[in-house]
């Protein structure tokens, strides 16, 4: 890459984050990734303008993007033809679009929910993915305020035990649907070619198979609670598990 034009404030191990992350890589933009730990990104966000407290945030030349899927699209516009990840027919773009939108209500915040649920309990566990490609500062802040910190995200994505369930139910069921589209053989979720349906689905899916490719170094399945582990093996042991790992083996650019 050359000399980068955007910046991409991001929470490093955050699927949104990734989903942004890769349509930036595989359209070939170059930027600057500028991580930070939950709670404590919303300083660098309201730096950057956007309207949002969320990541994640693309500055430009141009503008301010605050959400992923406008993200995905600025990284389409700036794609050569042959990387394009909406189709140029209308009904295949339709299709596309309608997923990814689907998938970013649903799958996304509910496997987010599920996965929190049994992170958050196991402080070490949370620090580990939070140190990653995050300011030292942030790093020590994170240390003394923890709590703080978990009592806010549990607040903010509604995290507990009942909501848990019924999300880890949504995942589940999403999984299914998913199967059933690749069924008859498909290698994509619609149409021939890798589309951003493909790039939406592995990303926010992705840390159920925790990737090699991925940039963020998940812990051991046996590091988890039993639970989550046990989910982690029943998604790796499904089709779509076959589905997510062979989009990172063959979509995702190796680790740097």
């Amino acid at each position: 890459m050359g000399m980068a034009t955007a910046t991409l404030v991001t929470i490093p191990f955050s699927h949104f984050c990734e989903k942004a992350r890769w349509a930036l890589d595989h359209a070939g933009v170059s930027y600057d990734e500028e991580g930070h730990v939950p709670g404590l990104h919303r300083i660098a966000v309201k730096r950057t303008g956007s309207p949002r407290t969320s990541v994640p945030v693309l500055v430009t030349n141009e503008r301010v993007l605050a959400d992923s899927t406008d993200i995905l699209g600025y990284a389409n516009a700036s794609a050569p033809p042959e990387k394009a990840l909406f189709p140029a027919a209308a009904k295949a773009r339709a299709e596309v679009e309608a997923l990814e939108n689907e998938l970013d209500e649903g799958l996304g915040p509910h496997i987010r929910r599920v996965l929190y649920f049994y992170l958050l309990p196991r402080r070490s566990l949370a620090l580990t993915l939070m140190d990653q490609r995050t300011p030292r500062w942030e790093r020590t802040a994170a240390r003394a305020i923890f709590p703080l910190l978990r009592a806010g995200m549990r607040r903010f994505m509604r995290i507990d035990a009942r909501t848990a369930n019924e999300s880890r139910d949504e995942v589940l069921r999403t999984f299914d649907a998913i199967e059933r589209r690749l069924a008859d053989g498909r290698p994509y979720l619609v149409g021939d070619r890798f589309t951003a349906a493909d790039l939406t689905f592995a990303s926010l899916a992705g840390p159920g198979v925790m990737p090699p490719e991925h940039l963020v170094k998940f812990p051991p399945i046996d590091a988890l609670p039993e639970p989550a582990a046990d989910l982690m093996r029943e998604i790796q042991a499904r089709p779509v598990g076959a589905f997510l790992r062979r989009m990172y083996r063959e979509r995702r650019r190796p680790v740097d």
